[in-house]
């Protein structure tokens, strides 16, 4: 049809298209055993397929169905016996009758199209004739009423198709369809005579035009196979409706915004003149009253118009002032063949459909705002297709603004619902300068009891799911986007409940520096609120905040040392002063440095080795009065020998000549027969001494403790001794353990680097046994790092035949 309107006859994009569409019917024919088409309202239906219409993407179907009615056609048979040539003369016979259909009337009638194929010899084809279908006795009697009340009706010989007849002849023939239904109906439980005469009854007293029209109708749209009355009476009185509704709407008469009120007016006159007062009144509405009486059915038949509306007409709406009129199920159709389309032209006529849907939130009319508001909510799944990318600012703005301004609860909750979709949209996709632009919106309205639902959108956008997208995306190994430290600042207790939830995780120190780099981005706000949390009771709240302050502002941690250490257990100490000896702060190593000495009293034993290590790295000479004293074993707490030990290490460190007398002491001091002090505190008194007054075994001690080897800055602590790389492991074990075996690989007088089968965890705390030959050396010692192949272990404790055991051994073992 369509290439007979737009090529020649010798075309050969013509010939081309009636010998595939013959193939194609041809095919079908012999499938079907003949095929019938007959042509409804939007689309065509092959009884032998399917009583619906037939599959229409693109709109064809329904275009050709148009055309169809047009020329006066609405029923199609192709039998067996057709051929090319009946096809090729019934396209030039169609376009013929779509140019007569504009001239008048001529007196010739429905005759036309059979004259026409008979005077062409066209025998394989019919146009218009009836196929033997079985046709219920209640709807063939009601049939043969209507034929014998307005079959021969002058308005049955106009020349020209059915034309849609005016709002007042529409009204009075559902009035007669109305009457009918009763009648016809099982449950009334009339007799035959009863139901004629109320047949005939309503037939005397509706106009001949009414009955006339009624035939008209029946003709087009007559019952299928074995259709019952009831269910035919309501599709003729849809597709009757539906006739003049398309041509008033295509004419101009009919608005979009009276669509809706036109269909409730016909459905009002449908259910008045559908009551029943007769005989057996029980029931006082039709079957089809009822039907159209339901809100139900008026918004399928508003969904119907517009979903079988032309795509010319339809696209005209959806551009214009009037496209809140179009529902949603409609509007999400049209939208959903754009989209998929795949080309640009398409999608681009979709977004600006849905941007003038949103721009009719604004609306005069509280009904349209609530409507568009509902269809914008359906629609989210679209929009979100549409703009794969980032959303346009205009649709936030908008609903933003309509938000603040509206005043009736239902559209306020809907668009609330809208805005909360468009943040999760912006969060999903990234899009976090747009998720800010909604909260700063929200944020901006007035703190009273007129906007308090959007201080509650406020808070359910960044509800606990899009928290946690929140929080990840600022901790993903990326560049920071600037605009995440300011949205996850507005709740720093919640973020910091979340980042100490982190670090409890396998994988929880690797995102420590990337939660630095968020919390120093954030600044003050934040780290006020960690630092308070050094002095809380629970201990999970306090172990995060030692390691995040010790990444992201070490002095703050500093400042609390102080203040919670002497509250803290010592594995809490432990931790804080590890991590502030981490090579990255080696910065603020002489401030720590100073902060320890002050603190050293308040320290657990087990820590304090630990800080008098790094008093002596970092040279601060101001301790040296305490380390002599601890040294001495004069200091009122810290008498342990290991820990003077430590001190008088670090007194050689610092290379304290004040404190060559005390060593010397320490060395040489008896009583009686026998030294003063155990032995290893005085081989650790002659290597420190030997550092201060440069004597020949300066060598030996440098290289025992004296010059810390260069560590990499994946340890915890620098490396304060020499390692000792063992030829023949020794053998180790890990007390309390049931596979405690384990052997160390490497060793000094700090610690040891074990493998073992045990997992263990950084911060464990272990009692462990070396085995040198017959010796066997104790020590207490805490896990620091976990490498490929085992595990780096510091020793915090010892006794003194212990140190001893362990210093000879190093000795031996150095390579000088």
């Amino acid at each position: 049809m369509r290439s007979e309107r737009l090529y020649e006859k010798d075309h050969p994009r013509r010939l081309d298209s009636l010998d595939s569409a013959y193939d194609s019917i041809r095919n079908a024919t012999e499938m079907l055993g003949g095929l019938e088409i007959r042509v409804e309202r939007g689309g065509l239906v092959a009884p032998r397929v399917s009583d619906a219409h037939l599959a229409d993407a693109r709109g064809e179907m329904q275009a050709l169905a148009i055309d169809l009615q047009r020329a006066g056609i609405y029923a199609l048979v192709f039998s067996n016996k057709f051929h090319v040539g009946e096809l090729d003369t019934l396209a030039r016979l169609v376009k013929a009758s779509l140019l007569r259909s504009e001239e008048p009337a001529n007196g010739e009638g429905s005759a036309w199209w059979p004259a026409r194929l008979l005077e062409n010899r066209v025998e394989g084809i019919f146009i218009n004739t009836r196929t033997e279908r079985r046709v219920d006795t209640v709807l063939a009697s009601l049939i043969a009423a209507l034929v014998a009340y307005g079959g021969h009706s002058p308005r049955e010989t106009a020349d020209a198709p059915i034309q849609v007849p005016d709002f007042d002849d529409l009204v009075a023939s559902l009035r007669l369809l109305a009457r009918l239904t009763p009648p016809l109906e099982s449950a009334r439980g009339l007799s035959p005579e009863e139901a004629a005469r109320a047949i005939h009854g309503a037939m005397e007293e509706a106009s001949r035009d009414s009955v006339c029209m009624m035939l008209s109708s029946v003709s087009q749209y007559g019952p299928r196979e074995g259709e019952r009355p009831q269910p035919y009476l309501l599709r003729l009185s849809e597709n009757i409706t539906f006739e003049f509704l398309n041509a008033e709407f295509s004419s101009g008469s009919l608005t979009a915004s009276s669509v809706r009120p036109t269909i409730s007016r016909l459905s009002d006159v449908i259910v008045e003149a559908g009551g029943y007062s007769g005989p057996h009144s029980s029931q006082h509405l039709s079957s089809l009253a009822v039907t159209w009486a339901t809100e139900t059915h008026r918004e399928q038949l508003i969904d119907r118009f517009w979903l079988e509306l032309s795509p010319r007409e339809k696209s005209a709406v959806l551009r214009g002032p009037d496209v809140w009129c179009v529902p949603v199920a409609a509007l999400r159709n049209t939208l959903g063949q754009l989209a998929d389309a795949g080309a640009d032209a398409p999608r681009r006529e979709a977004r600006n459909i849905v941007l003038n849907y949103a721009r009719r939130i604004e609306h005069a009319d509280p009904s349209a705002r609530r409507s568009v508001a509902a269809g914008l909510n359906e629609l989210s799944s679209i929009i979100e297709s549409l703009w794969p990318n980032q959303l346009p600012e205009d649709l936030g703005r908008g609903a933003m603004k309509a938000l603040d301004a509206e005043k009736a609860p239902e559209t306020a909750a809907l668009l609330a619902a809208f805005v909360e979709s468009l943040g999760r949209i912006a969060v999903s996709r990234a899009d976090y300068s747009g998720f800010e632009s909604i909260l700063t919106g929200l944020e901006r309205a007035p703190q009273d009891n007129e906007h308090d639902h959007m201080a509650a959108l406020a808070n359910r956008l960044v509800a606990q799911d899009r928290w946690l997208l929140l929080v990840d995306a600022a901790l993903a190994n990326r560049a920071l986007d600037p605009v995440l430290p300011r949205l996850l600042q507005r709740d720093p207790e919640r973020l910091l409940d979340r980042l100490t939830l982190l670090l409890t995780e396998p994988r929880g120190a690797e995102m420590v520096p990337a939660m630095a780099r968020l919390l120093r981005t954030i600044g003050v706000p934040v780290l006020n609120l960690l630092e308070t949390r050094l002095y809380e009771a629970r201990r999970q709240r306090v172990t995060a905040a030692i390691k995040l302050l010790a990444a992201a502002d070490p002095e703050r941690l500093l400042r609390g040392l102080a203040r919670a250490l002497a509250s803290w257990e010592w594995n809490l100490q432990d931790l804080a002063v590890s991590e502030l000896m981490r090579p990255n702060n080696s910065a603020s190593a002489i401030s720590t440095a100073f902060v320890f000495s002050a603190i050293l009293a308040d320290a657990h034993p087990m820590v304090v080795p630990m800080m008098i290590d790094q008093l002596g790295l970092a040279q601060e000479t101001t301790a040296v009065p305490q380390l002599m004293e601890i040294a001495a074993g004069e200091h009122e707490s810290l008498r342990d020998q290991f820990v003077r030990i430590k001190a008088i290490e670090a007194l050689g460190r610092m290379h304290a000549s004040e404190a060559a007398e005390l060593l010397r002491n320490l060395a040489e001091r008896r009583e009686g027969l026998t030294y003063a002090e155990p032995a290893g505190l005085r081989a650790a008194a002659e290597d420190a001494l030997a550092l201060i007054e440069n004597r020949p075994s300066f060598k030996q001690a440098l290289a025992a403790f004296g010059a810390p080897a260069q560590s990499s800055s994946s340890y915890i602590n620098p490396r304060r001794y020499v390692r000792v790389p063992l030829e023949s492991p020794l053998r180790a074990h890990i007390e309390g353990a049931p596979a405690g075996f384990a052997r160390v690989k490497t060793i000094s007088l700090g610690g040891a680097y074990l493998e073992s089968p045990r997992k263990l965890s950084v911060g464990d705390s272990i009692k462990l046994e070396v085995r040198a030959g017959l010796r066997k050396i104790n020590f207490t010692a805490v896990v620091r790092n976990i490498g490929p192949d085992g595990s780096g272990v510091e020793f915090v404790h010892m006794r003194d035949e212990d140190r001893e055991k362990l210093r000879k051994l190093v000795q031996r073992h150095l390579q000088l």
